[in-house]
């Protein structure tokens, strides 16, 4: 532990020594030990964004006791034996409210734990089925500027007016194209050291997942996006949104491009494996069309010379030749 940082698990395991010790000496009554409980709860801040609502129903839990018992405690000579007066007085009614509310609000916070038991099942379902990371396809994704769709691409991006977004990237020969061409060009790519030394020679590239990146900026701030080897993977719902996300991070007349593999060519063992492993299924090029459709976008398609993979140009307000 390095100076200046603090232990937490120190820290708790100190305050449980100390508690042992008062009880052992009995100076630390039961409605003391409550009564700090619950103001640690109340003050104390959530650990951890996955275990909130988990951290939460603890000071639910620390707090549903009702406590009958008024303390007496007076500055006044007389003061506590008249606290002690009427709260004997008053005890059996204050007991019977106490009781019925703390039976309440335990009903309310096992509920709640149902709730929370549910939802964190949940969770591990839709993990289980729903990858936060999404494979990058290496054959769709491209080893460099003779691919075959590399002008095109390069000529729809260079007629964008504002910063334009290349992912996933590679090693980033895309983005020092567009930037030796006067374009404010960067790059994603979330495999491990993909973009290591290209970003060192000084590109604006970025270890990122697009759907994580995306979220991330703001509205009409985009002039051009390339997706090449990023949608194949995705499942269907991941893939609209994204083409949703895209249509708001964008500008009016912006330009859009995907490249992707062609369904068809996926029957034999070409197919790469993260993408088998995935369990996503590409879509086919008309389709890519009518989802640009949605979202303002006019479309072209261009099929590679040997059909495997495909390539969609779309303009808001008018088609990419």
């Amino acid at each position: 532990m390095t100076e200046g940082t603090i232990n937490l698990d120190e820290v708790r395991a100190e305050i449980a020594d100390e508690v042992r010790r008062r009880r052992a000496a009995g100076n630390f009554d039961a409605r003391k030990e409550r009564e700090l409980e619950r103001l640690f709860h109340q003050y104390a801040p959530l650990q951890g964004r996955t275990g909130a609502l988990t951290e939460t129903l603890r000071a639910v839990d620390a707090t549903s006791h009702i406590d009958p018992l008024v303390p007496v405690e007076s500055n006044q000579p007389a003061g506590a034996l008249v606290k002690k007066t009427m709260r004997k007085a008053g005890l059996w009614y204050i007991d019977w409210i106490a009781g019925q509310t703390t039976r309440a609000l335990s009903t309310i916070a096992r509920s709640l734990h149902l709730i929370d038991d549910e939802l964190t099942s949940l969770r591990e379902r839709v993990d289980s089925i729903s990858p936060s990371e999404t494979p990058v396809v290496q054959a769709a994704s491209g080893a460099g500027p003779d691919v075959w769709w590399a002008d095109l691409v390069r000529d729809a991006l260079g007629a964008a007016a504002g910063r334009v977004l290349v992912a996933a990237c590679g090693d980033g020969w895309l983005v020092r194209q567009l930037v030796e061409d006067g374009q404010d060009a960067y790059g994603l790519d979330p495999r491990q050291g993909m973009i290591m030394a290209a970003e060192i020679a000084g590109l604006d590239l970025r270890d990122e997942q697009i759907l994580t990146h995306l979220r991330s900026v703001a509205e009409a701030r985009l002039g051009a996006v390339f997706l090449v080897g990023v949608t194949e993977a995705m499942l269907p719902a991941q893939r609209q949104h994204l083409v949703e996300r895209l249509g708001v991070v964008l500008e009016d007349d912006a330009v859009l491009a995907v490249h992707s593999v062609h369904p068809d060519a996926l029957r034999d063992d070409s197919l790469d494996p993260d993408l088998d492993l995935a369990g996503g299924r590409p879509l086919r090029p008309t389709t890519w069309v009518a989802l640009l459709n949605a979202q303002g976008f006019t479309a072209t398609i261009h099929l590679s010379p040997g059909g495997t993979d495909f390539l969609v140009l779309g303009q808001r307000g008018r088609s990419i030749k």
